[in-house]
């Protein structure tokens, strides 16, 4: 199931149900920002905050979006619990 969080500056996140492999467990975390006729993407995963795959976002902004994932972690794996 894909969660709603946010929508800030027109990106919006959304993020996965925890997920569990080889004993650990994660969330997939997506952030997605509507341009010309298409989408800017970024996917990562919670708690490593490793890009999975990225499109539009430049380097500086993708930084800022794993910024942001890591700030509320917290409250996106509590909302993955409940």
């Amino acid at each position: 199931m894909k969660h709603f969080f946010s929508e800030v500056d027109d990106v919006t996140l959304t993020f996965s149900d925890i997920q569990r492999r080889s004993g650990m467990e994660y969330i997939r975390i997506y952030f997605e920002k509507p341009i010309d006729n298409d989408f800017a993407f970024l996917e990562s995963t919670l708690p490593a905050l490793n890009i999975v795959a990225t499109e539009h976002f430049t380097p500086s902004e993708q930084q800022q979006l794993l910024q942001y994932a890591r700030t509320n972690a917290f409250l996106i794996w509590d909302v993955a619990r409940s």
